[in-house]
């Protein structure tokens, strides 16, 4: 398939994501993947589709890892990648991954450092949690997010103080 061909389907399956035509996306993403396995942004799209839709983690892990490998700029593809490993507590991977994504360009650092934190203080682990909820805060950049992660931090500060006091 020739290039043109190619950047033809992604427009047509960016159309299909889009208008909520997922069974047509996935199976033009099929197409573009066969014609060309390193296609690193159509790897993320279908990540996201068997994620997100067809509940398959472990086929979505796989077509992130190779997103990540072939379109490591895409900022989407490393959000939701971050966000099945969180929800999945694929710890190991999780830190491994956060930290590489942090040096995306464009990334939203604070979301990354958000993303963990919850993760963190689902697996009970505050003082963590309290940690990545800080750096969250330093890296904000919106008035908004400046106030969630402040919120978070001052919650996390208060049950660490509440537990002192109950010891």
């Amino acid at each position: 398939m020739e290039r043109m061909e190619l950047d033809v389907l992604m427009i047509r399956i960016n159309g299909c994501m889009g208008s909520g035509r997922y069974a047509e996306a996935r199976r033009l993403l099929d197409r573009v993947l066969e014609a060309e396995p390193a296609h690193g942004v159509a790897h993320g799209m279908m990540a996201w589709i068997c994620w997100a839709l067809l509940d398959d983690h472990e086929r979505a892990l796989l077509h992130f890892r190779c997103a990540v490998r072939w379109a490591p700029g895409h900022v989407n593809t490393w959000m939701h990648y971050l966000n099945l490993l969180a929800g999945d507590a694929r710890e190991e991977e999780l830190h491994a991954t956060y930290q590489r994504a942090l040096a995306v360009p464009g990334i939203d650092r604070a979301a990354v450092h958000g993303l963990v934190a919850a993760y963190l203080e689902r697996a009970g682990r505050r003082t963590e949690a309290l940690a990545q909820y800080r750096f969250a805060l330093e890296a904000a950049t919106t008035a908004t997010a400046e106030l969630e992660y402040r919120a978070h931090v001052r919650r996390l500060r208060r049950r660490a103080w509440l537990a002192r006091l109950r010891q």
